[in-house]
Formats: C-alpha cells, structure tokens, sequence
C-alpha cells in the first residue's frame, strides 16, 4: 500500500521482522519475540530516513501492528486450557461487531464517527456493535464458560471499541496513500488485511492483558 505495490529492501526487512518473531515465540518467548519485531521496525525507519525512502515511518508502524497481532494471535491460541476458546471469542466478537455497526448504522444512521477516516462510519453503528459484542459475550464467556458477567461485559465493550480503531487505523493509511482495497489476494473482498483489520488491536490488548495476568503459555 504504502510504496504502490513496491517491494524491495524495505518489504524484505519487514518479512524479516515477520518470520523472525515468530519463530522467536516458539523458540525463546513472547517477550523477545515482540523486542524484535519493534527493533526490526525501528531499524526500517532509521535506515530508511536516511536513505530518504518515502513512507518508511508508515511501513514501520505497520510492521509493528501486523507483527504484534500476528504474535498476540498465536501466544494466545497456545494456552493449553482454553486457548481455543479465547481465540474463538475474540474472532467472533470482532465480526459480531462488525455486524451489529453495520446493521445499526444502516438502520439509524445519524451522526458521522470519523467523517475525514471513514464517511459510512456512525455512532450508532459502534453502539450496534458493542450491543452485539456483549450479547456474543455473554453467550460465550458467561453462560457456556461461566465466567463473572460484569467482566465478560466490560471485555466486549472493550474490544467492540479497539475493533472499530483498528478498522479506522487501517483506513488511514488507505486514505493516506489513495488504496481502496489492501490487496487483491479475496476475490470481492480486498485484501486479507482488510478482513482482519478489526483484530490488529484487539488480539494484543488481550494478550497484555493476559500477560499481566502471569499466565504464560510459550
């Protein structure tokens, strides 16, 4: 996106900065592995400034959310008790968001919630989409998991929101760099990054908050 379907050097590091954590992950841990991701980013945009490349602050930022994403999803999907069913929540609670604001955004409609990033975007579309957020969660996490409503609640509400920034993050740089679709790997759908876009901030809130938690899996 950012240098019109270019690749080179640049593209190359980033693959790098990619494939290297996540074999870290396995090999070493989550906290190396995401130490070198950002070292690898912060290298592309020092190296890159130097070399007056355009756009390598963008690419560098966009390792970071791809790589952390990448390895929040897979450090997550390693707990070996319920790492699938944290993994399906989540992917569930994003699309479920993505539905409920569709769904409520075409049916209110009202004021714009970031009219310069994304003009089809409302405010009561992101209700819609924590109210549908909530009732996934509710369903999963409190009746089928037994976990504490209240903070099954606030987990939806949570990510709904982190779900829509992601979305809005990544229409920045679509924006930015006059792109409709990420890619063109889904027929009729874009880019794989624009259908994973809502998960680029979700999956590694959770996984900090997990982490934080003392419940280290690899």
């Amino acid at each position: 996106m950012c240098r019109q379907g270019g690749f080179g050097l640049t593209g190359w590091a980033a693959e790098a900065a990619l494939l290297g954590g996540v074999m870290l992950l396995y090999i070493v841990g989550a906290e190396i592995a995401a130490a070198f991701v950002a070292a690898v980013a912060a290298g592309i945009a020092v190296f890159g400034l130097a070399r007056g490349e355009n756009a390598v602050l963008h690419i560098a930022v966009g390792v970071v959310l791809v790589g952390l994403f990448c390895l929040a999803f897979l450090w997550l999907r390693a707990n070996p008790e319920d790492g699938r069913l944290t993994v399906a929540w989540l992917v569930f609670a994003v699309w479920f968001t993505d539905t409920g604001a569709y769904a409520a955004g075409k049916t209110f409609g009202g004021p714009r919630l970031a009219p310069r990033i994304s003009p089809n975007k409302t405010w009561a579309g992101l209700a819609g989409g924590i109210v549908a957020a909530i009732v996934w969660s509710l369903i999963a996490l409190g009746w089928y998991d037994g976990r504490a409503l209240l903070p099954v609640v606030f987990a939806a509400i949570a990510t709904a929101i982190l779900a829509q920034s992601g979305d809005l993050s990544v229409s920045v740089f679509k924006r930015r760099y006059g792109v409709k679709d990420t890619g063109a790997l889904l027929p009729g759908h874009g880019g794989v990054l624009d259908r994973l876009d809502g998960m680029l901030l979700t999956a590694p809130a959770a996984a900090v908050l997990l982490y934080l938690a003392d419940r280290d899996f690899v």
